[in-house]
């Protein structure tokens, strides 16, 4: 093997251990951008109610994980930082859908008109307790108890 035949194939091994997983975001504009806020990105999944604060819609968002990057956590962080990017007060309507090897999630990226309450804390599952307390035995019932029939005079011959 020729020693550019073997450089090569060290670079093709090498490209193909580093790029075990990314991620790629998308956006469909639907205006133009607008300057950034500097406030975190609120996420509203599409089963959750819409802020109540007025707002208008800037773009749809999309993040599409593959590999190692096809989690909900990283997903969720390329809409988030995308609709940052473009100005976006908050991604809402959003889904998350995850397969084995590639994670897909989207979203309408909006701008608040206005200052206004900020929206609710994030809902954070609650962890199980350390110690669950001792399961309640109970002793098990008596067997019901089983009286000798009467003897008849005819038993026994």
């Amino acid at each position: 093997m020729s020693t550019r035949a073997r450089i090569a194939a060290l670079t093709f091994g090498l490209v193909t251990l580093v790029g075990c997983g990314h991620t790629e975001t998308h956006v469909a504009m639907l205006r133009a951008p607008q300057p950034r806020t500097g406030n975190a990105v609120e996420l509203y999944l599409a089963d959750q109610p819409l802020p109540a604060r007025p707002f208008y819609d800037i773009a749809i968002v999309q993040a599409v994980g593959f590999g190692n990057d096809a989690t909900p956590e990283d997903v969720t962080r390329g809409l988030t930082d995308k609709a940052g990017a473009l100005g976006c007060d908050a991604v809402v309507r959003a889904f998350i859908d995850i397969g084995y090897s590639r994670a897909h999630a989207a979203g309408v990226c909006v701008k608040y008109l206005g200052e206004g309450p900020p929206g609710p804390p994030a809902v954070l599952p609650k962890a199980p307790p350390r110690n669950p307390p001792p399961p309640v035995v109970r002793p098990s019932p008596a067997p019901p108890r089983i009286e000798p029939l009467p003897s008849s005079p005819n038993q026994g011959r």
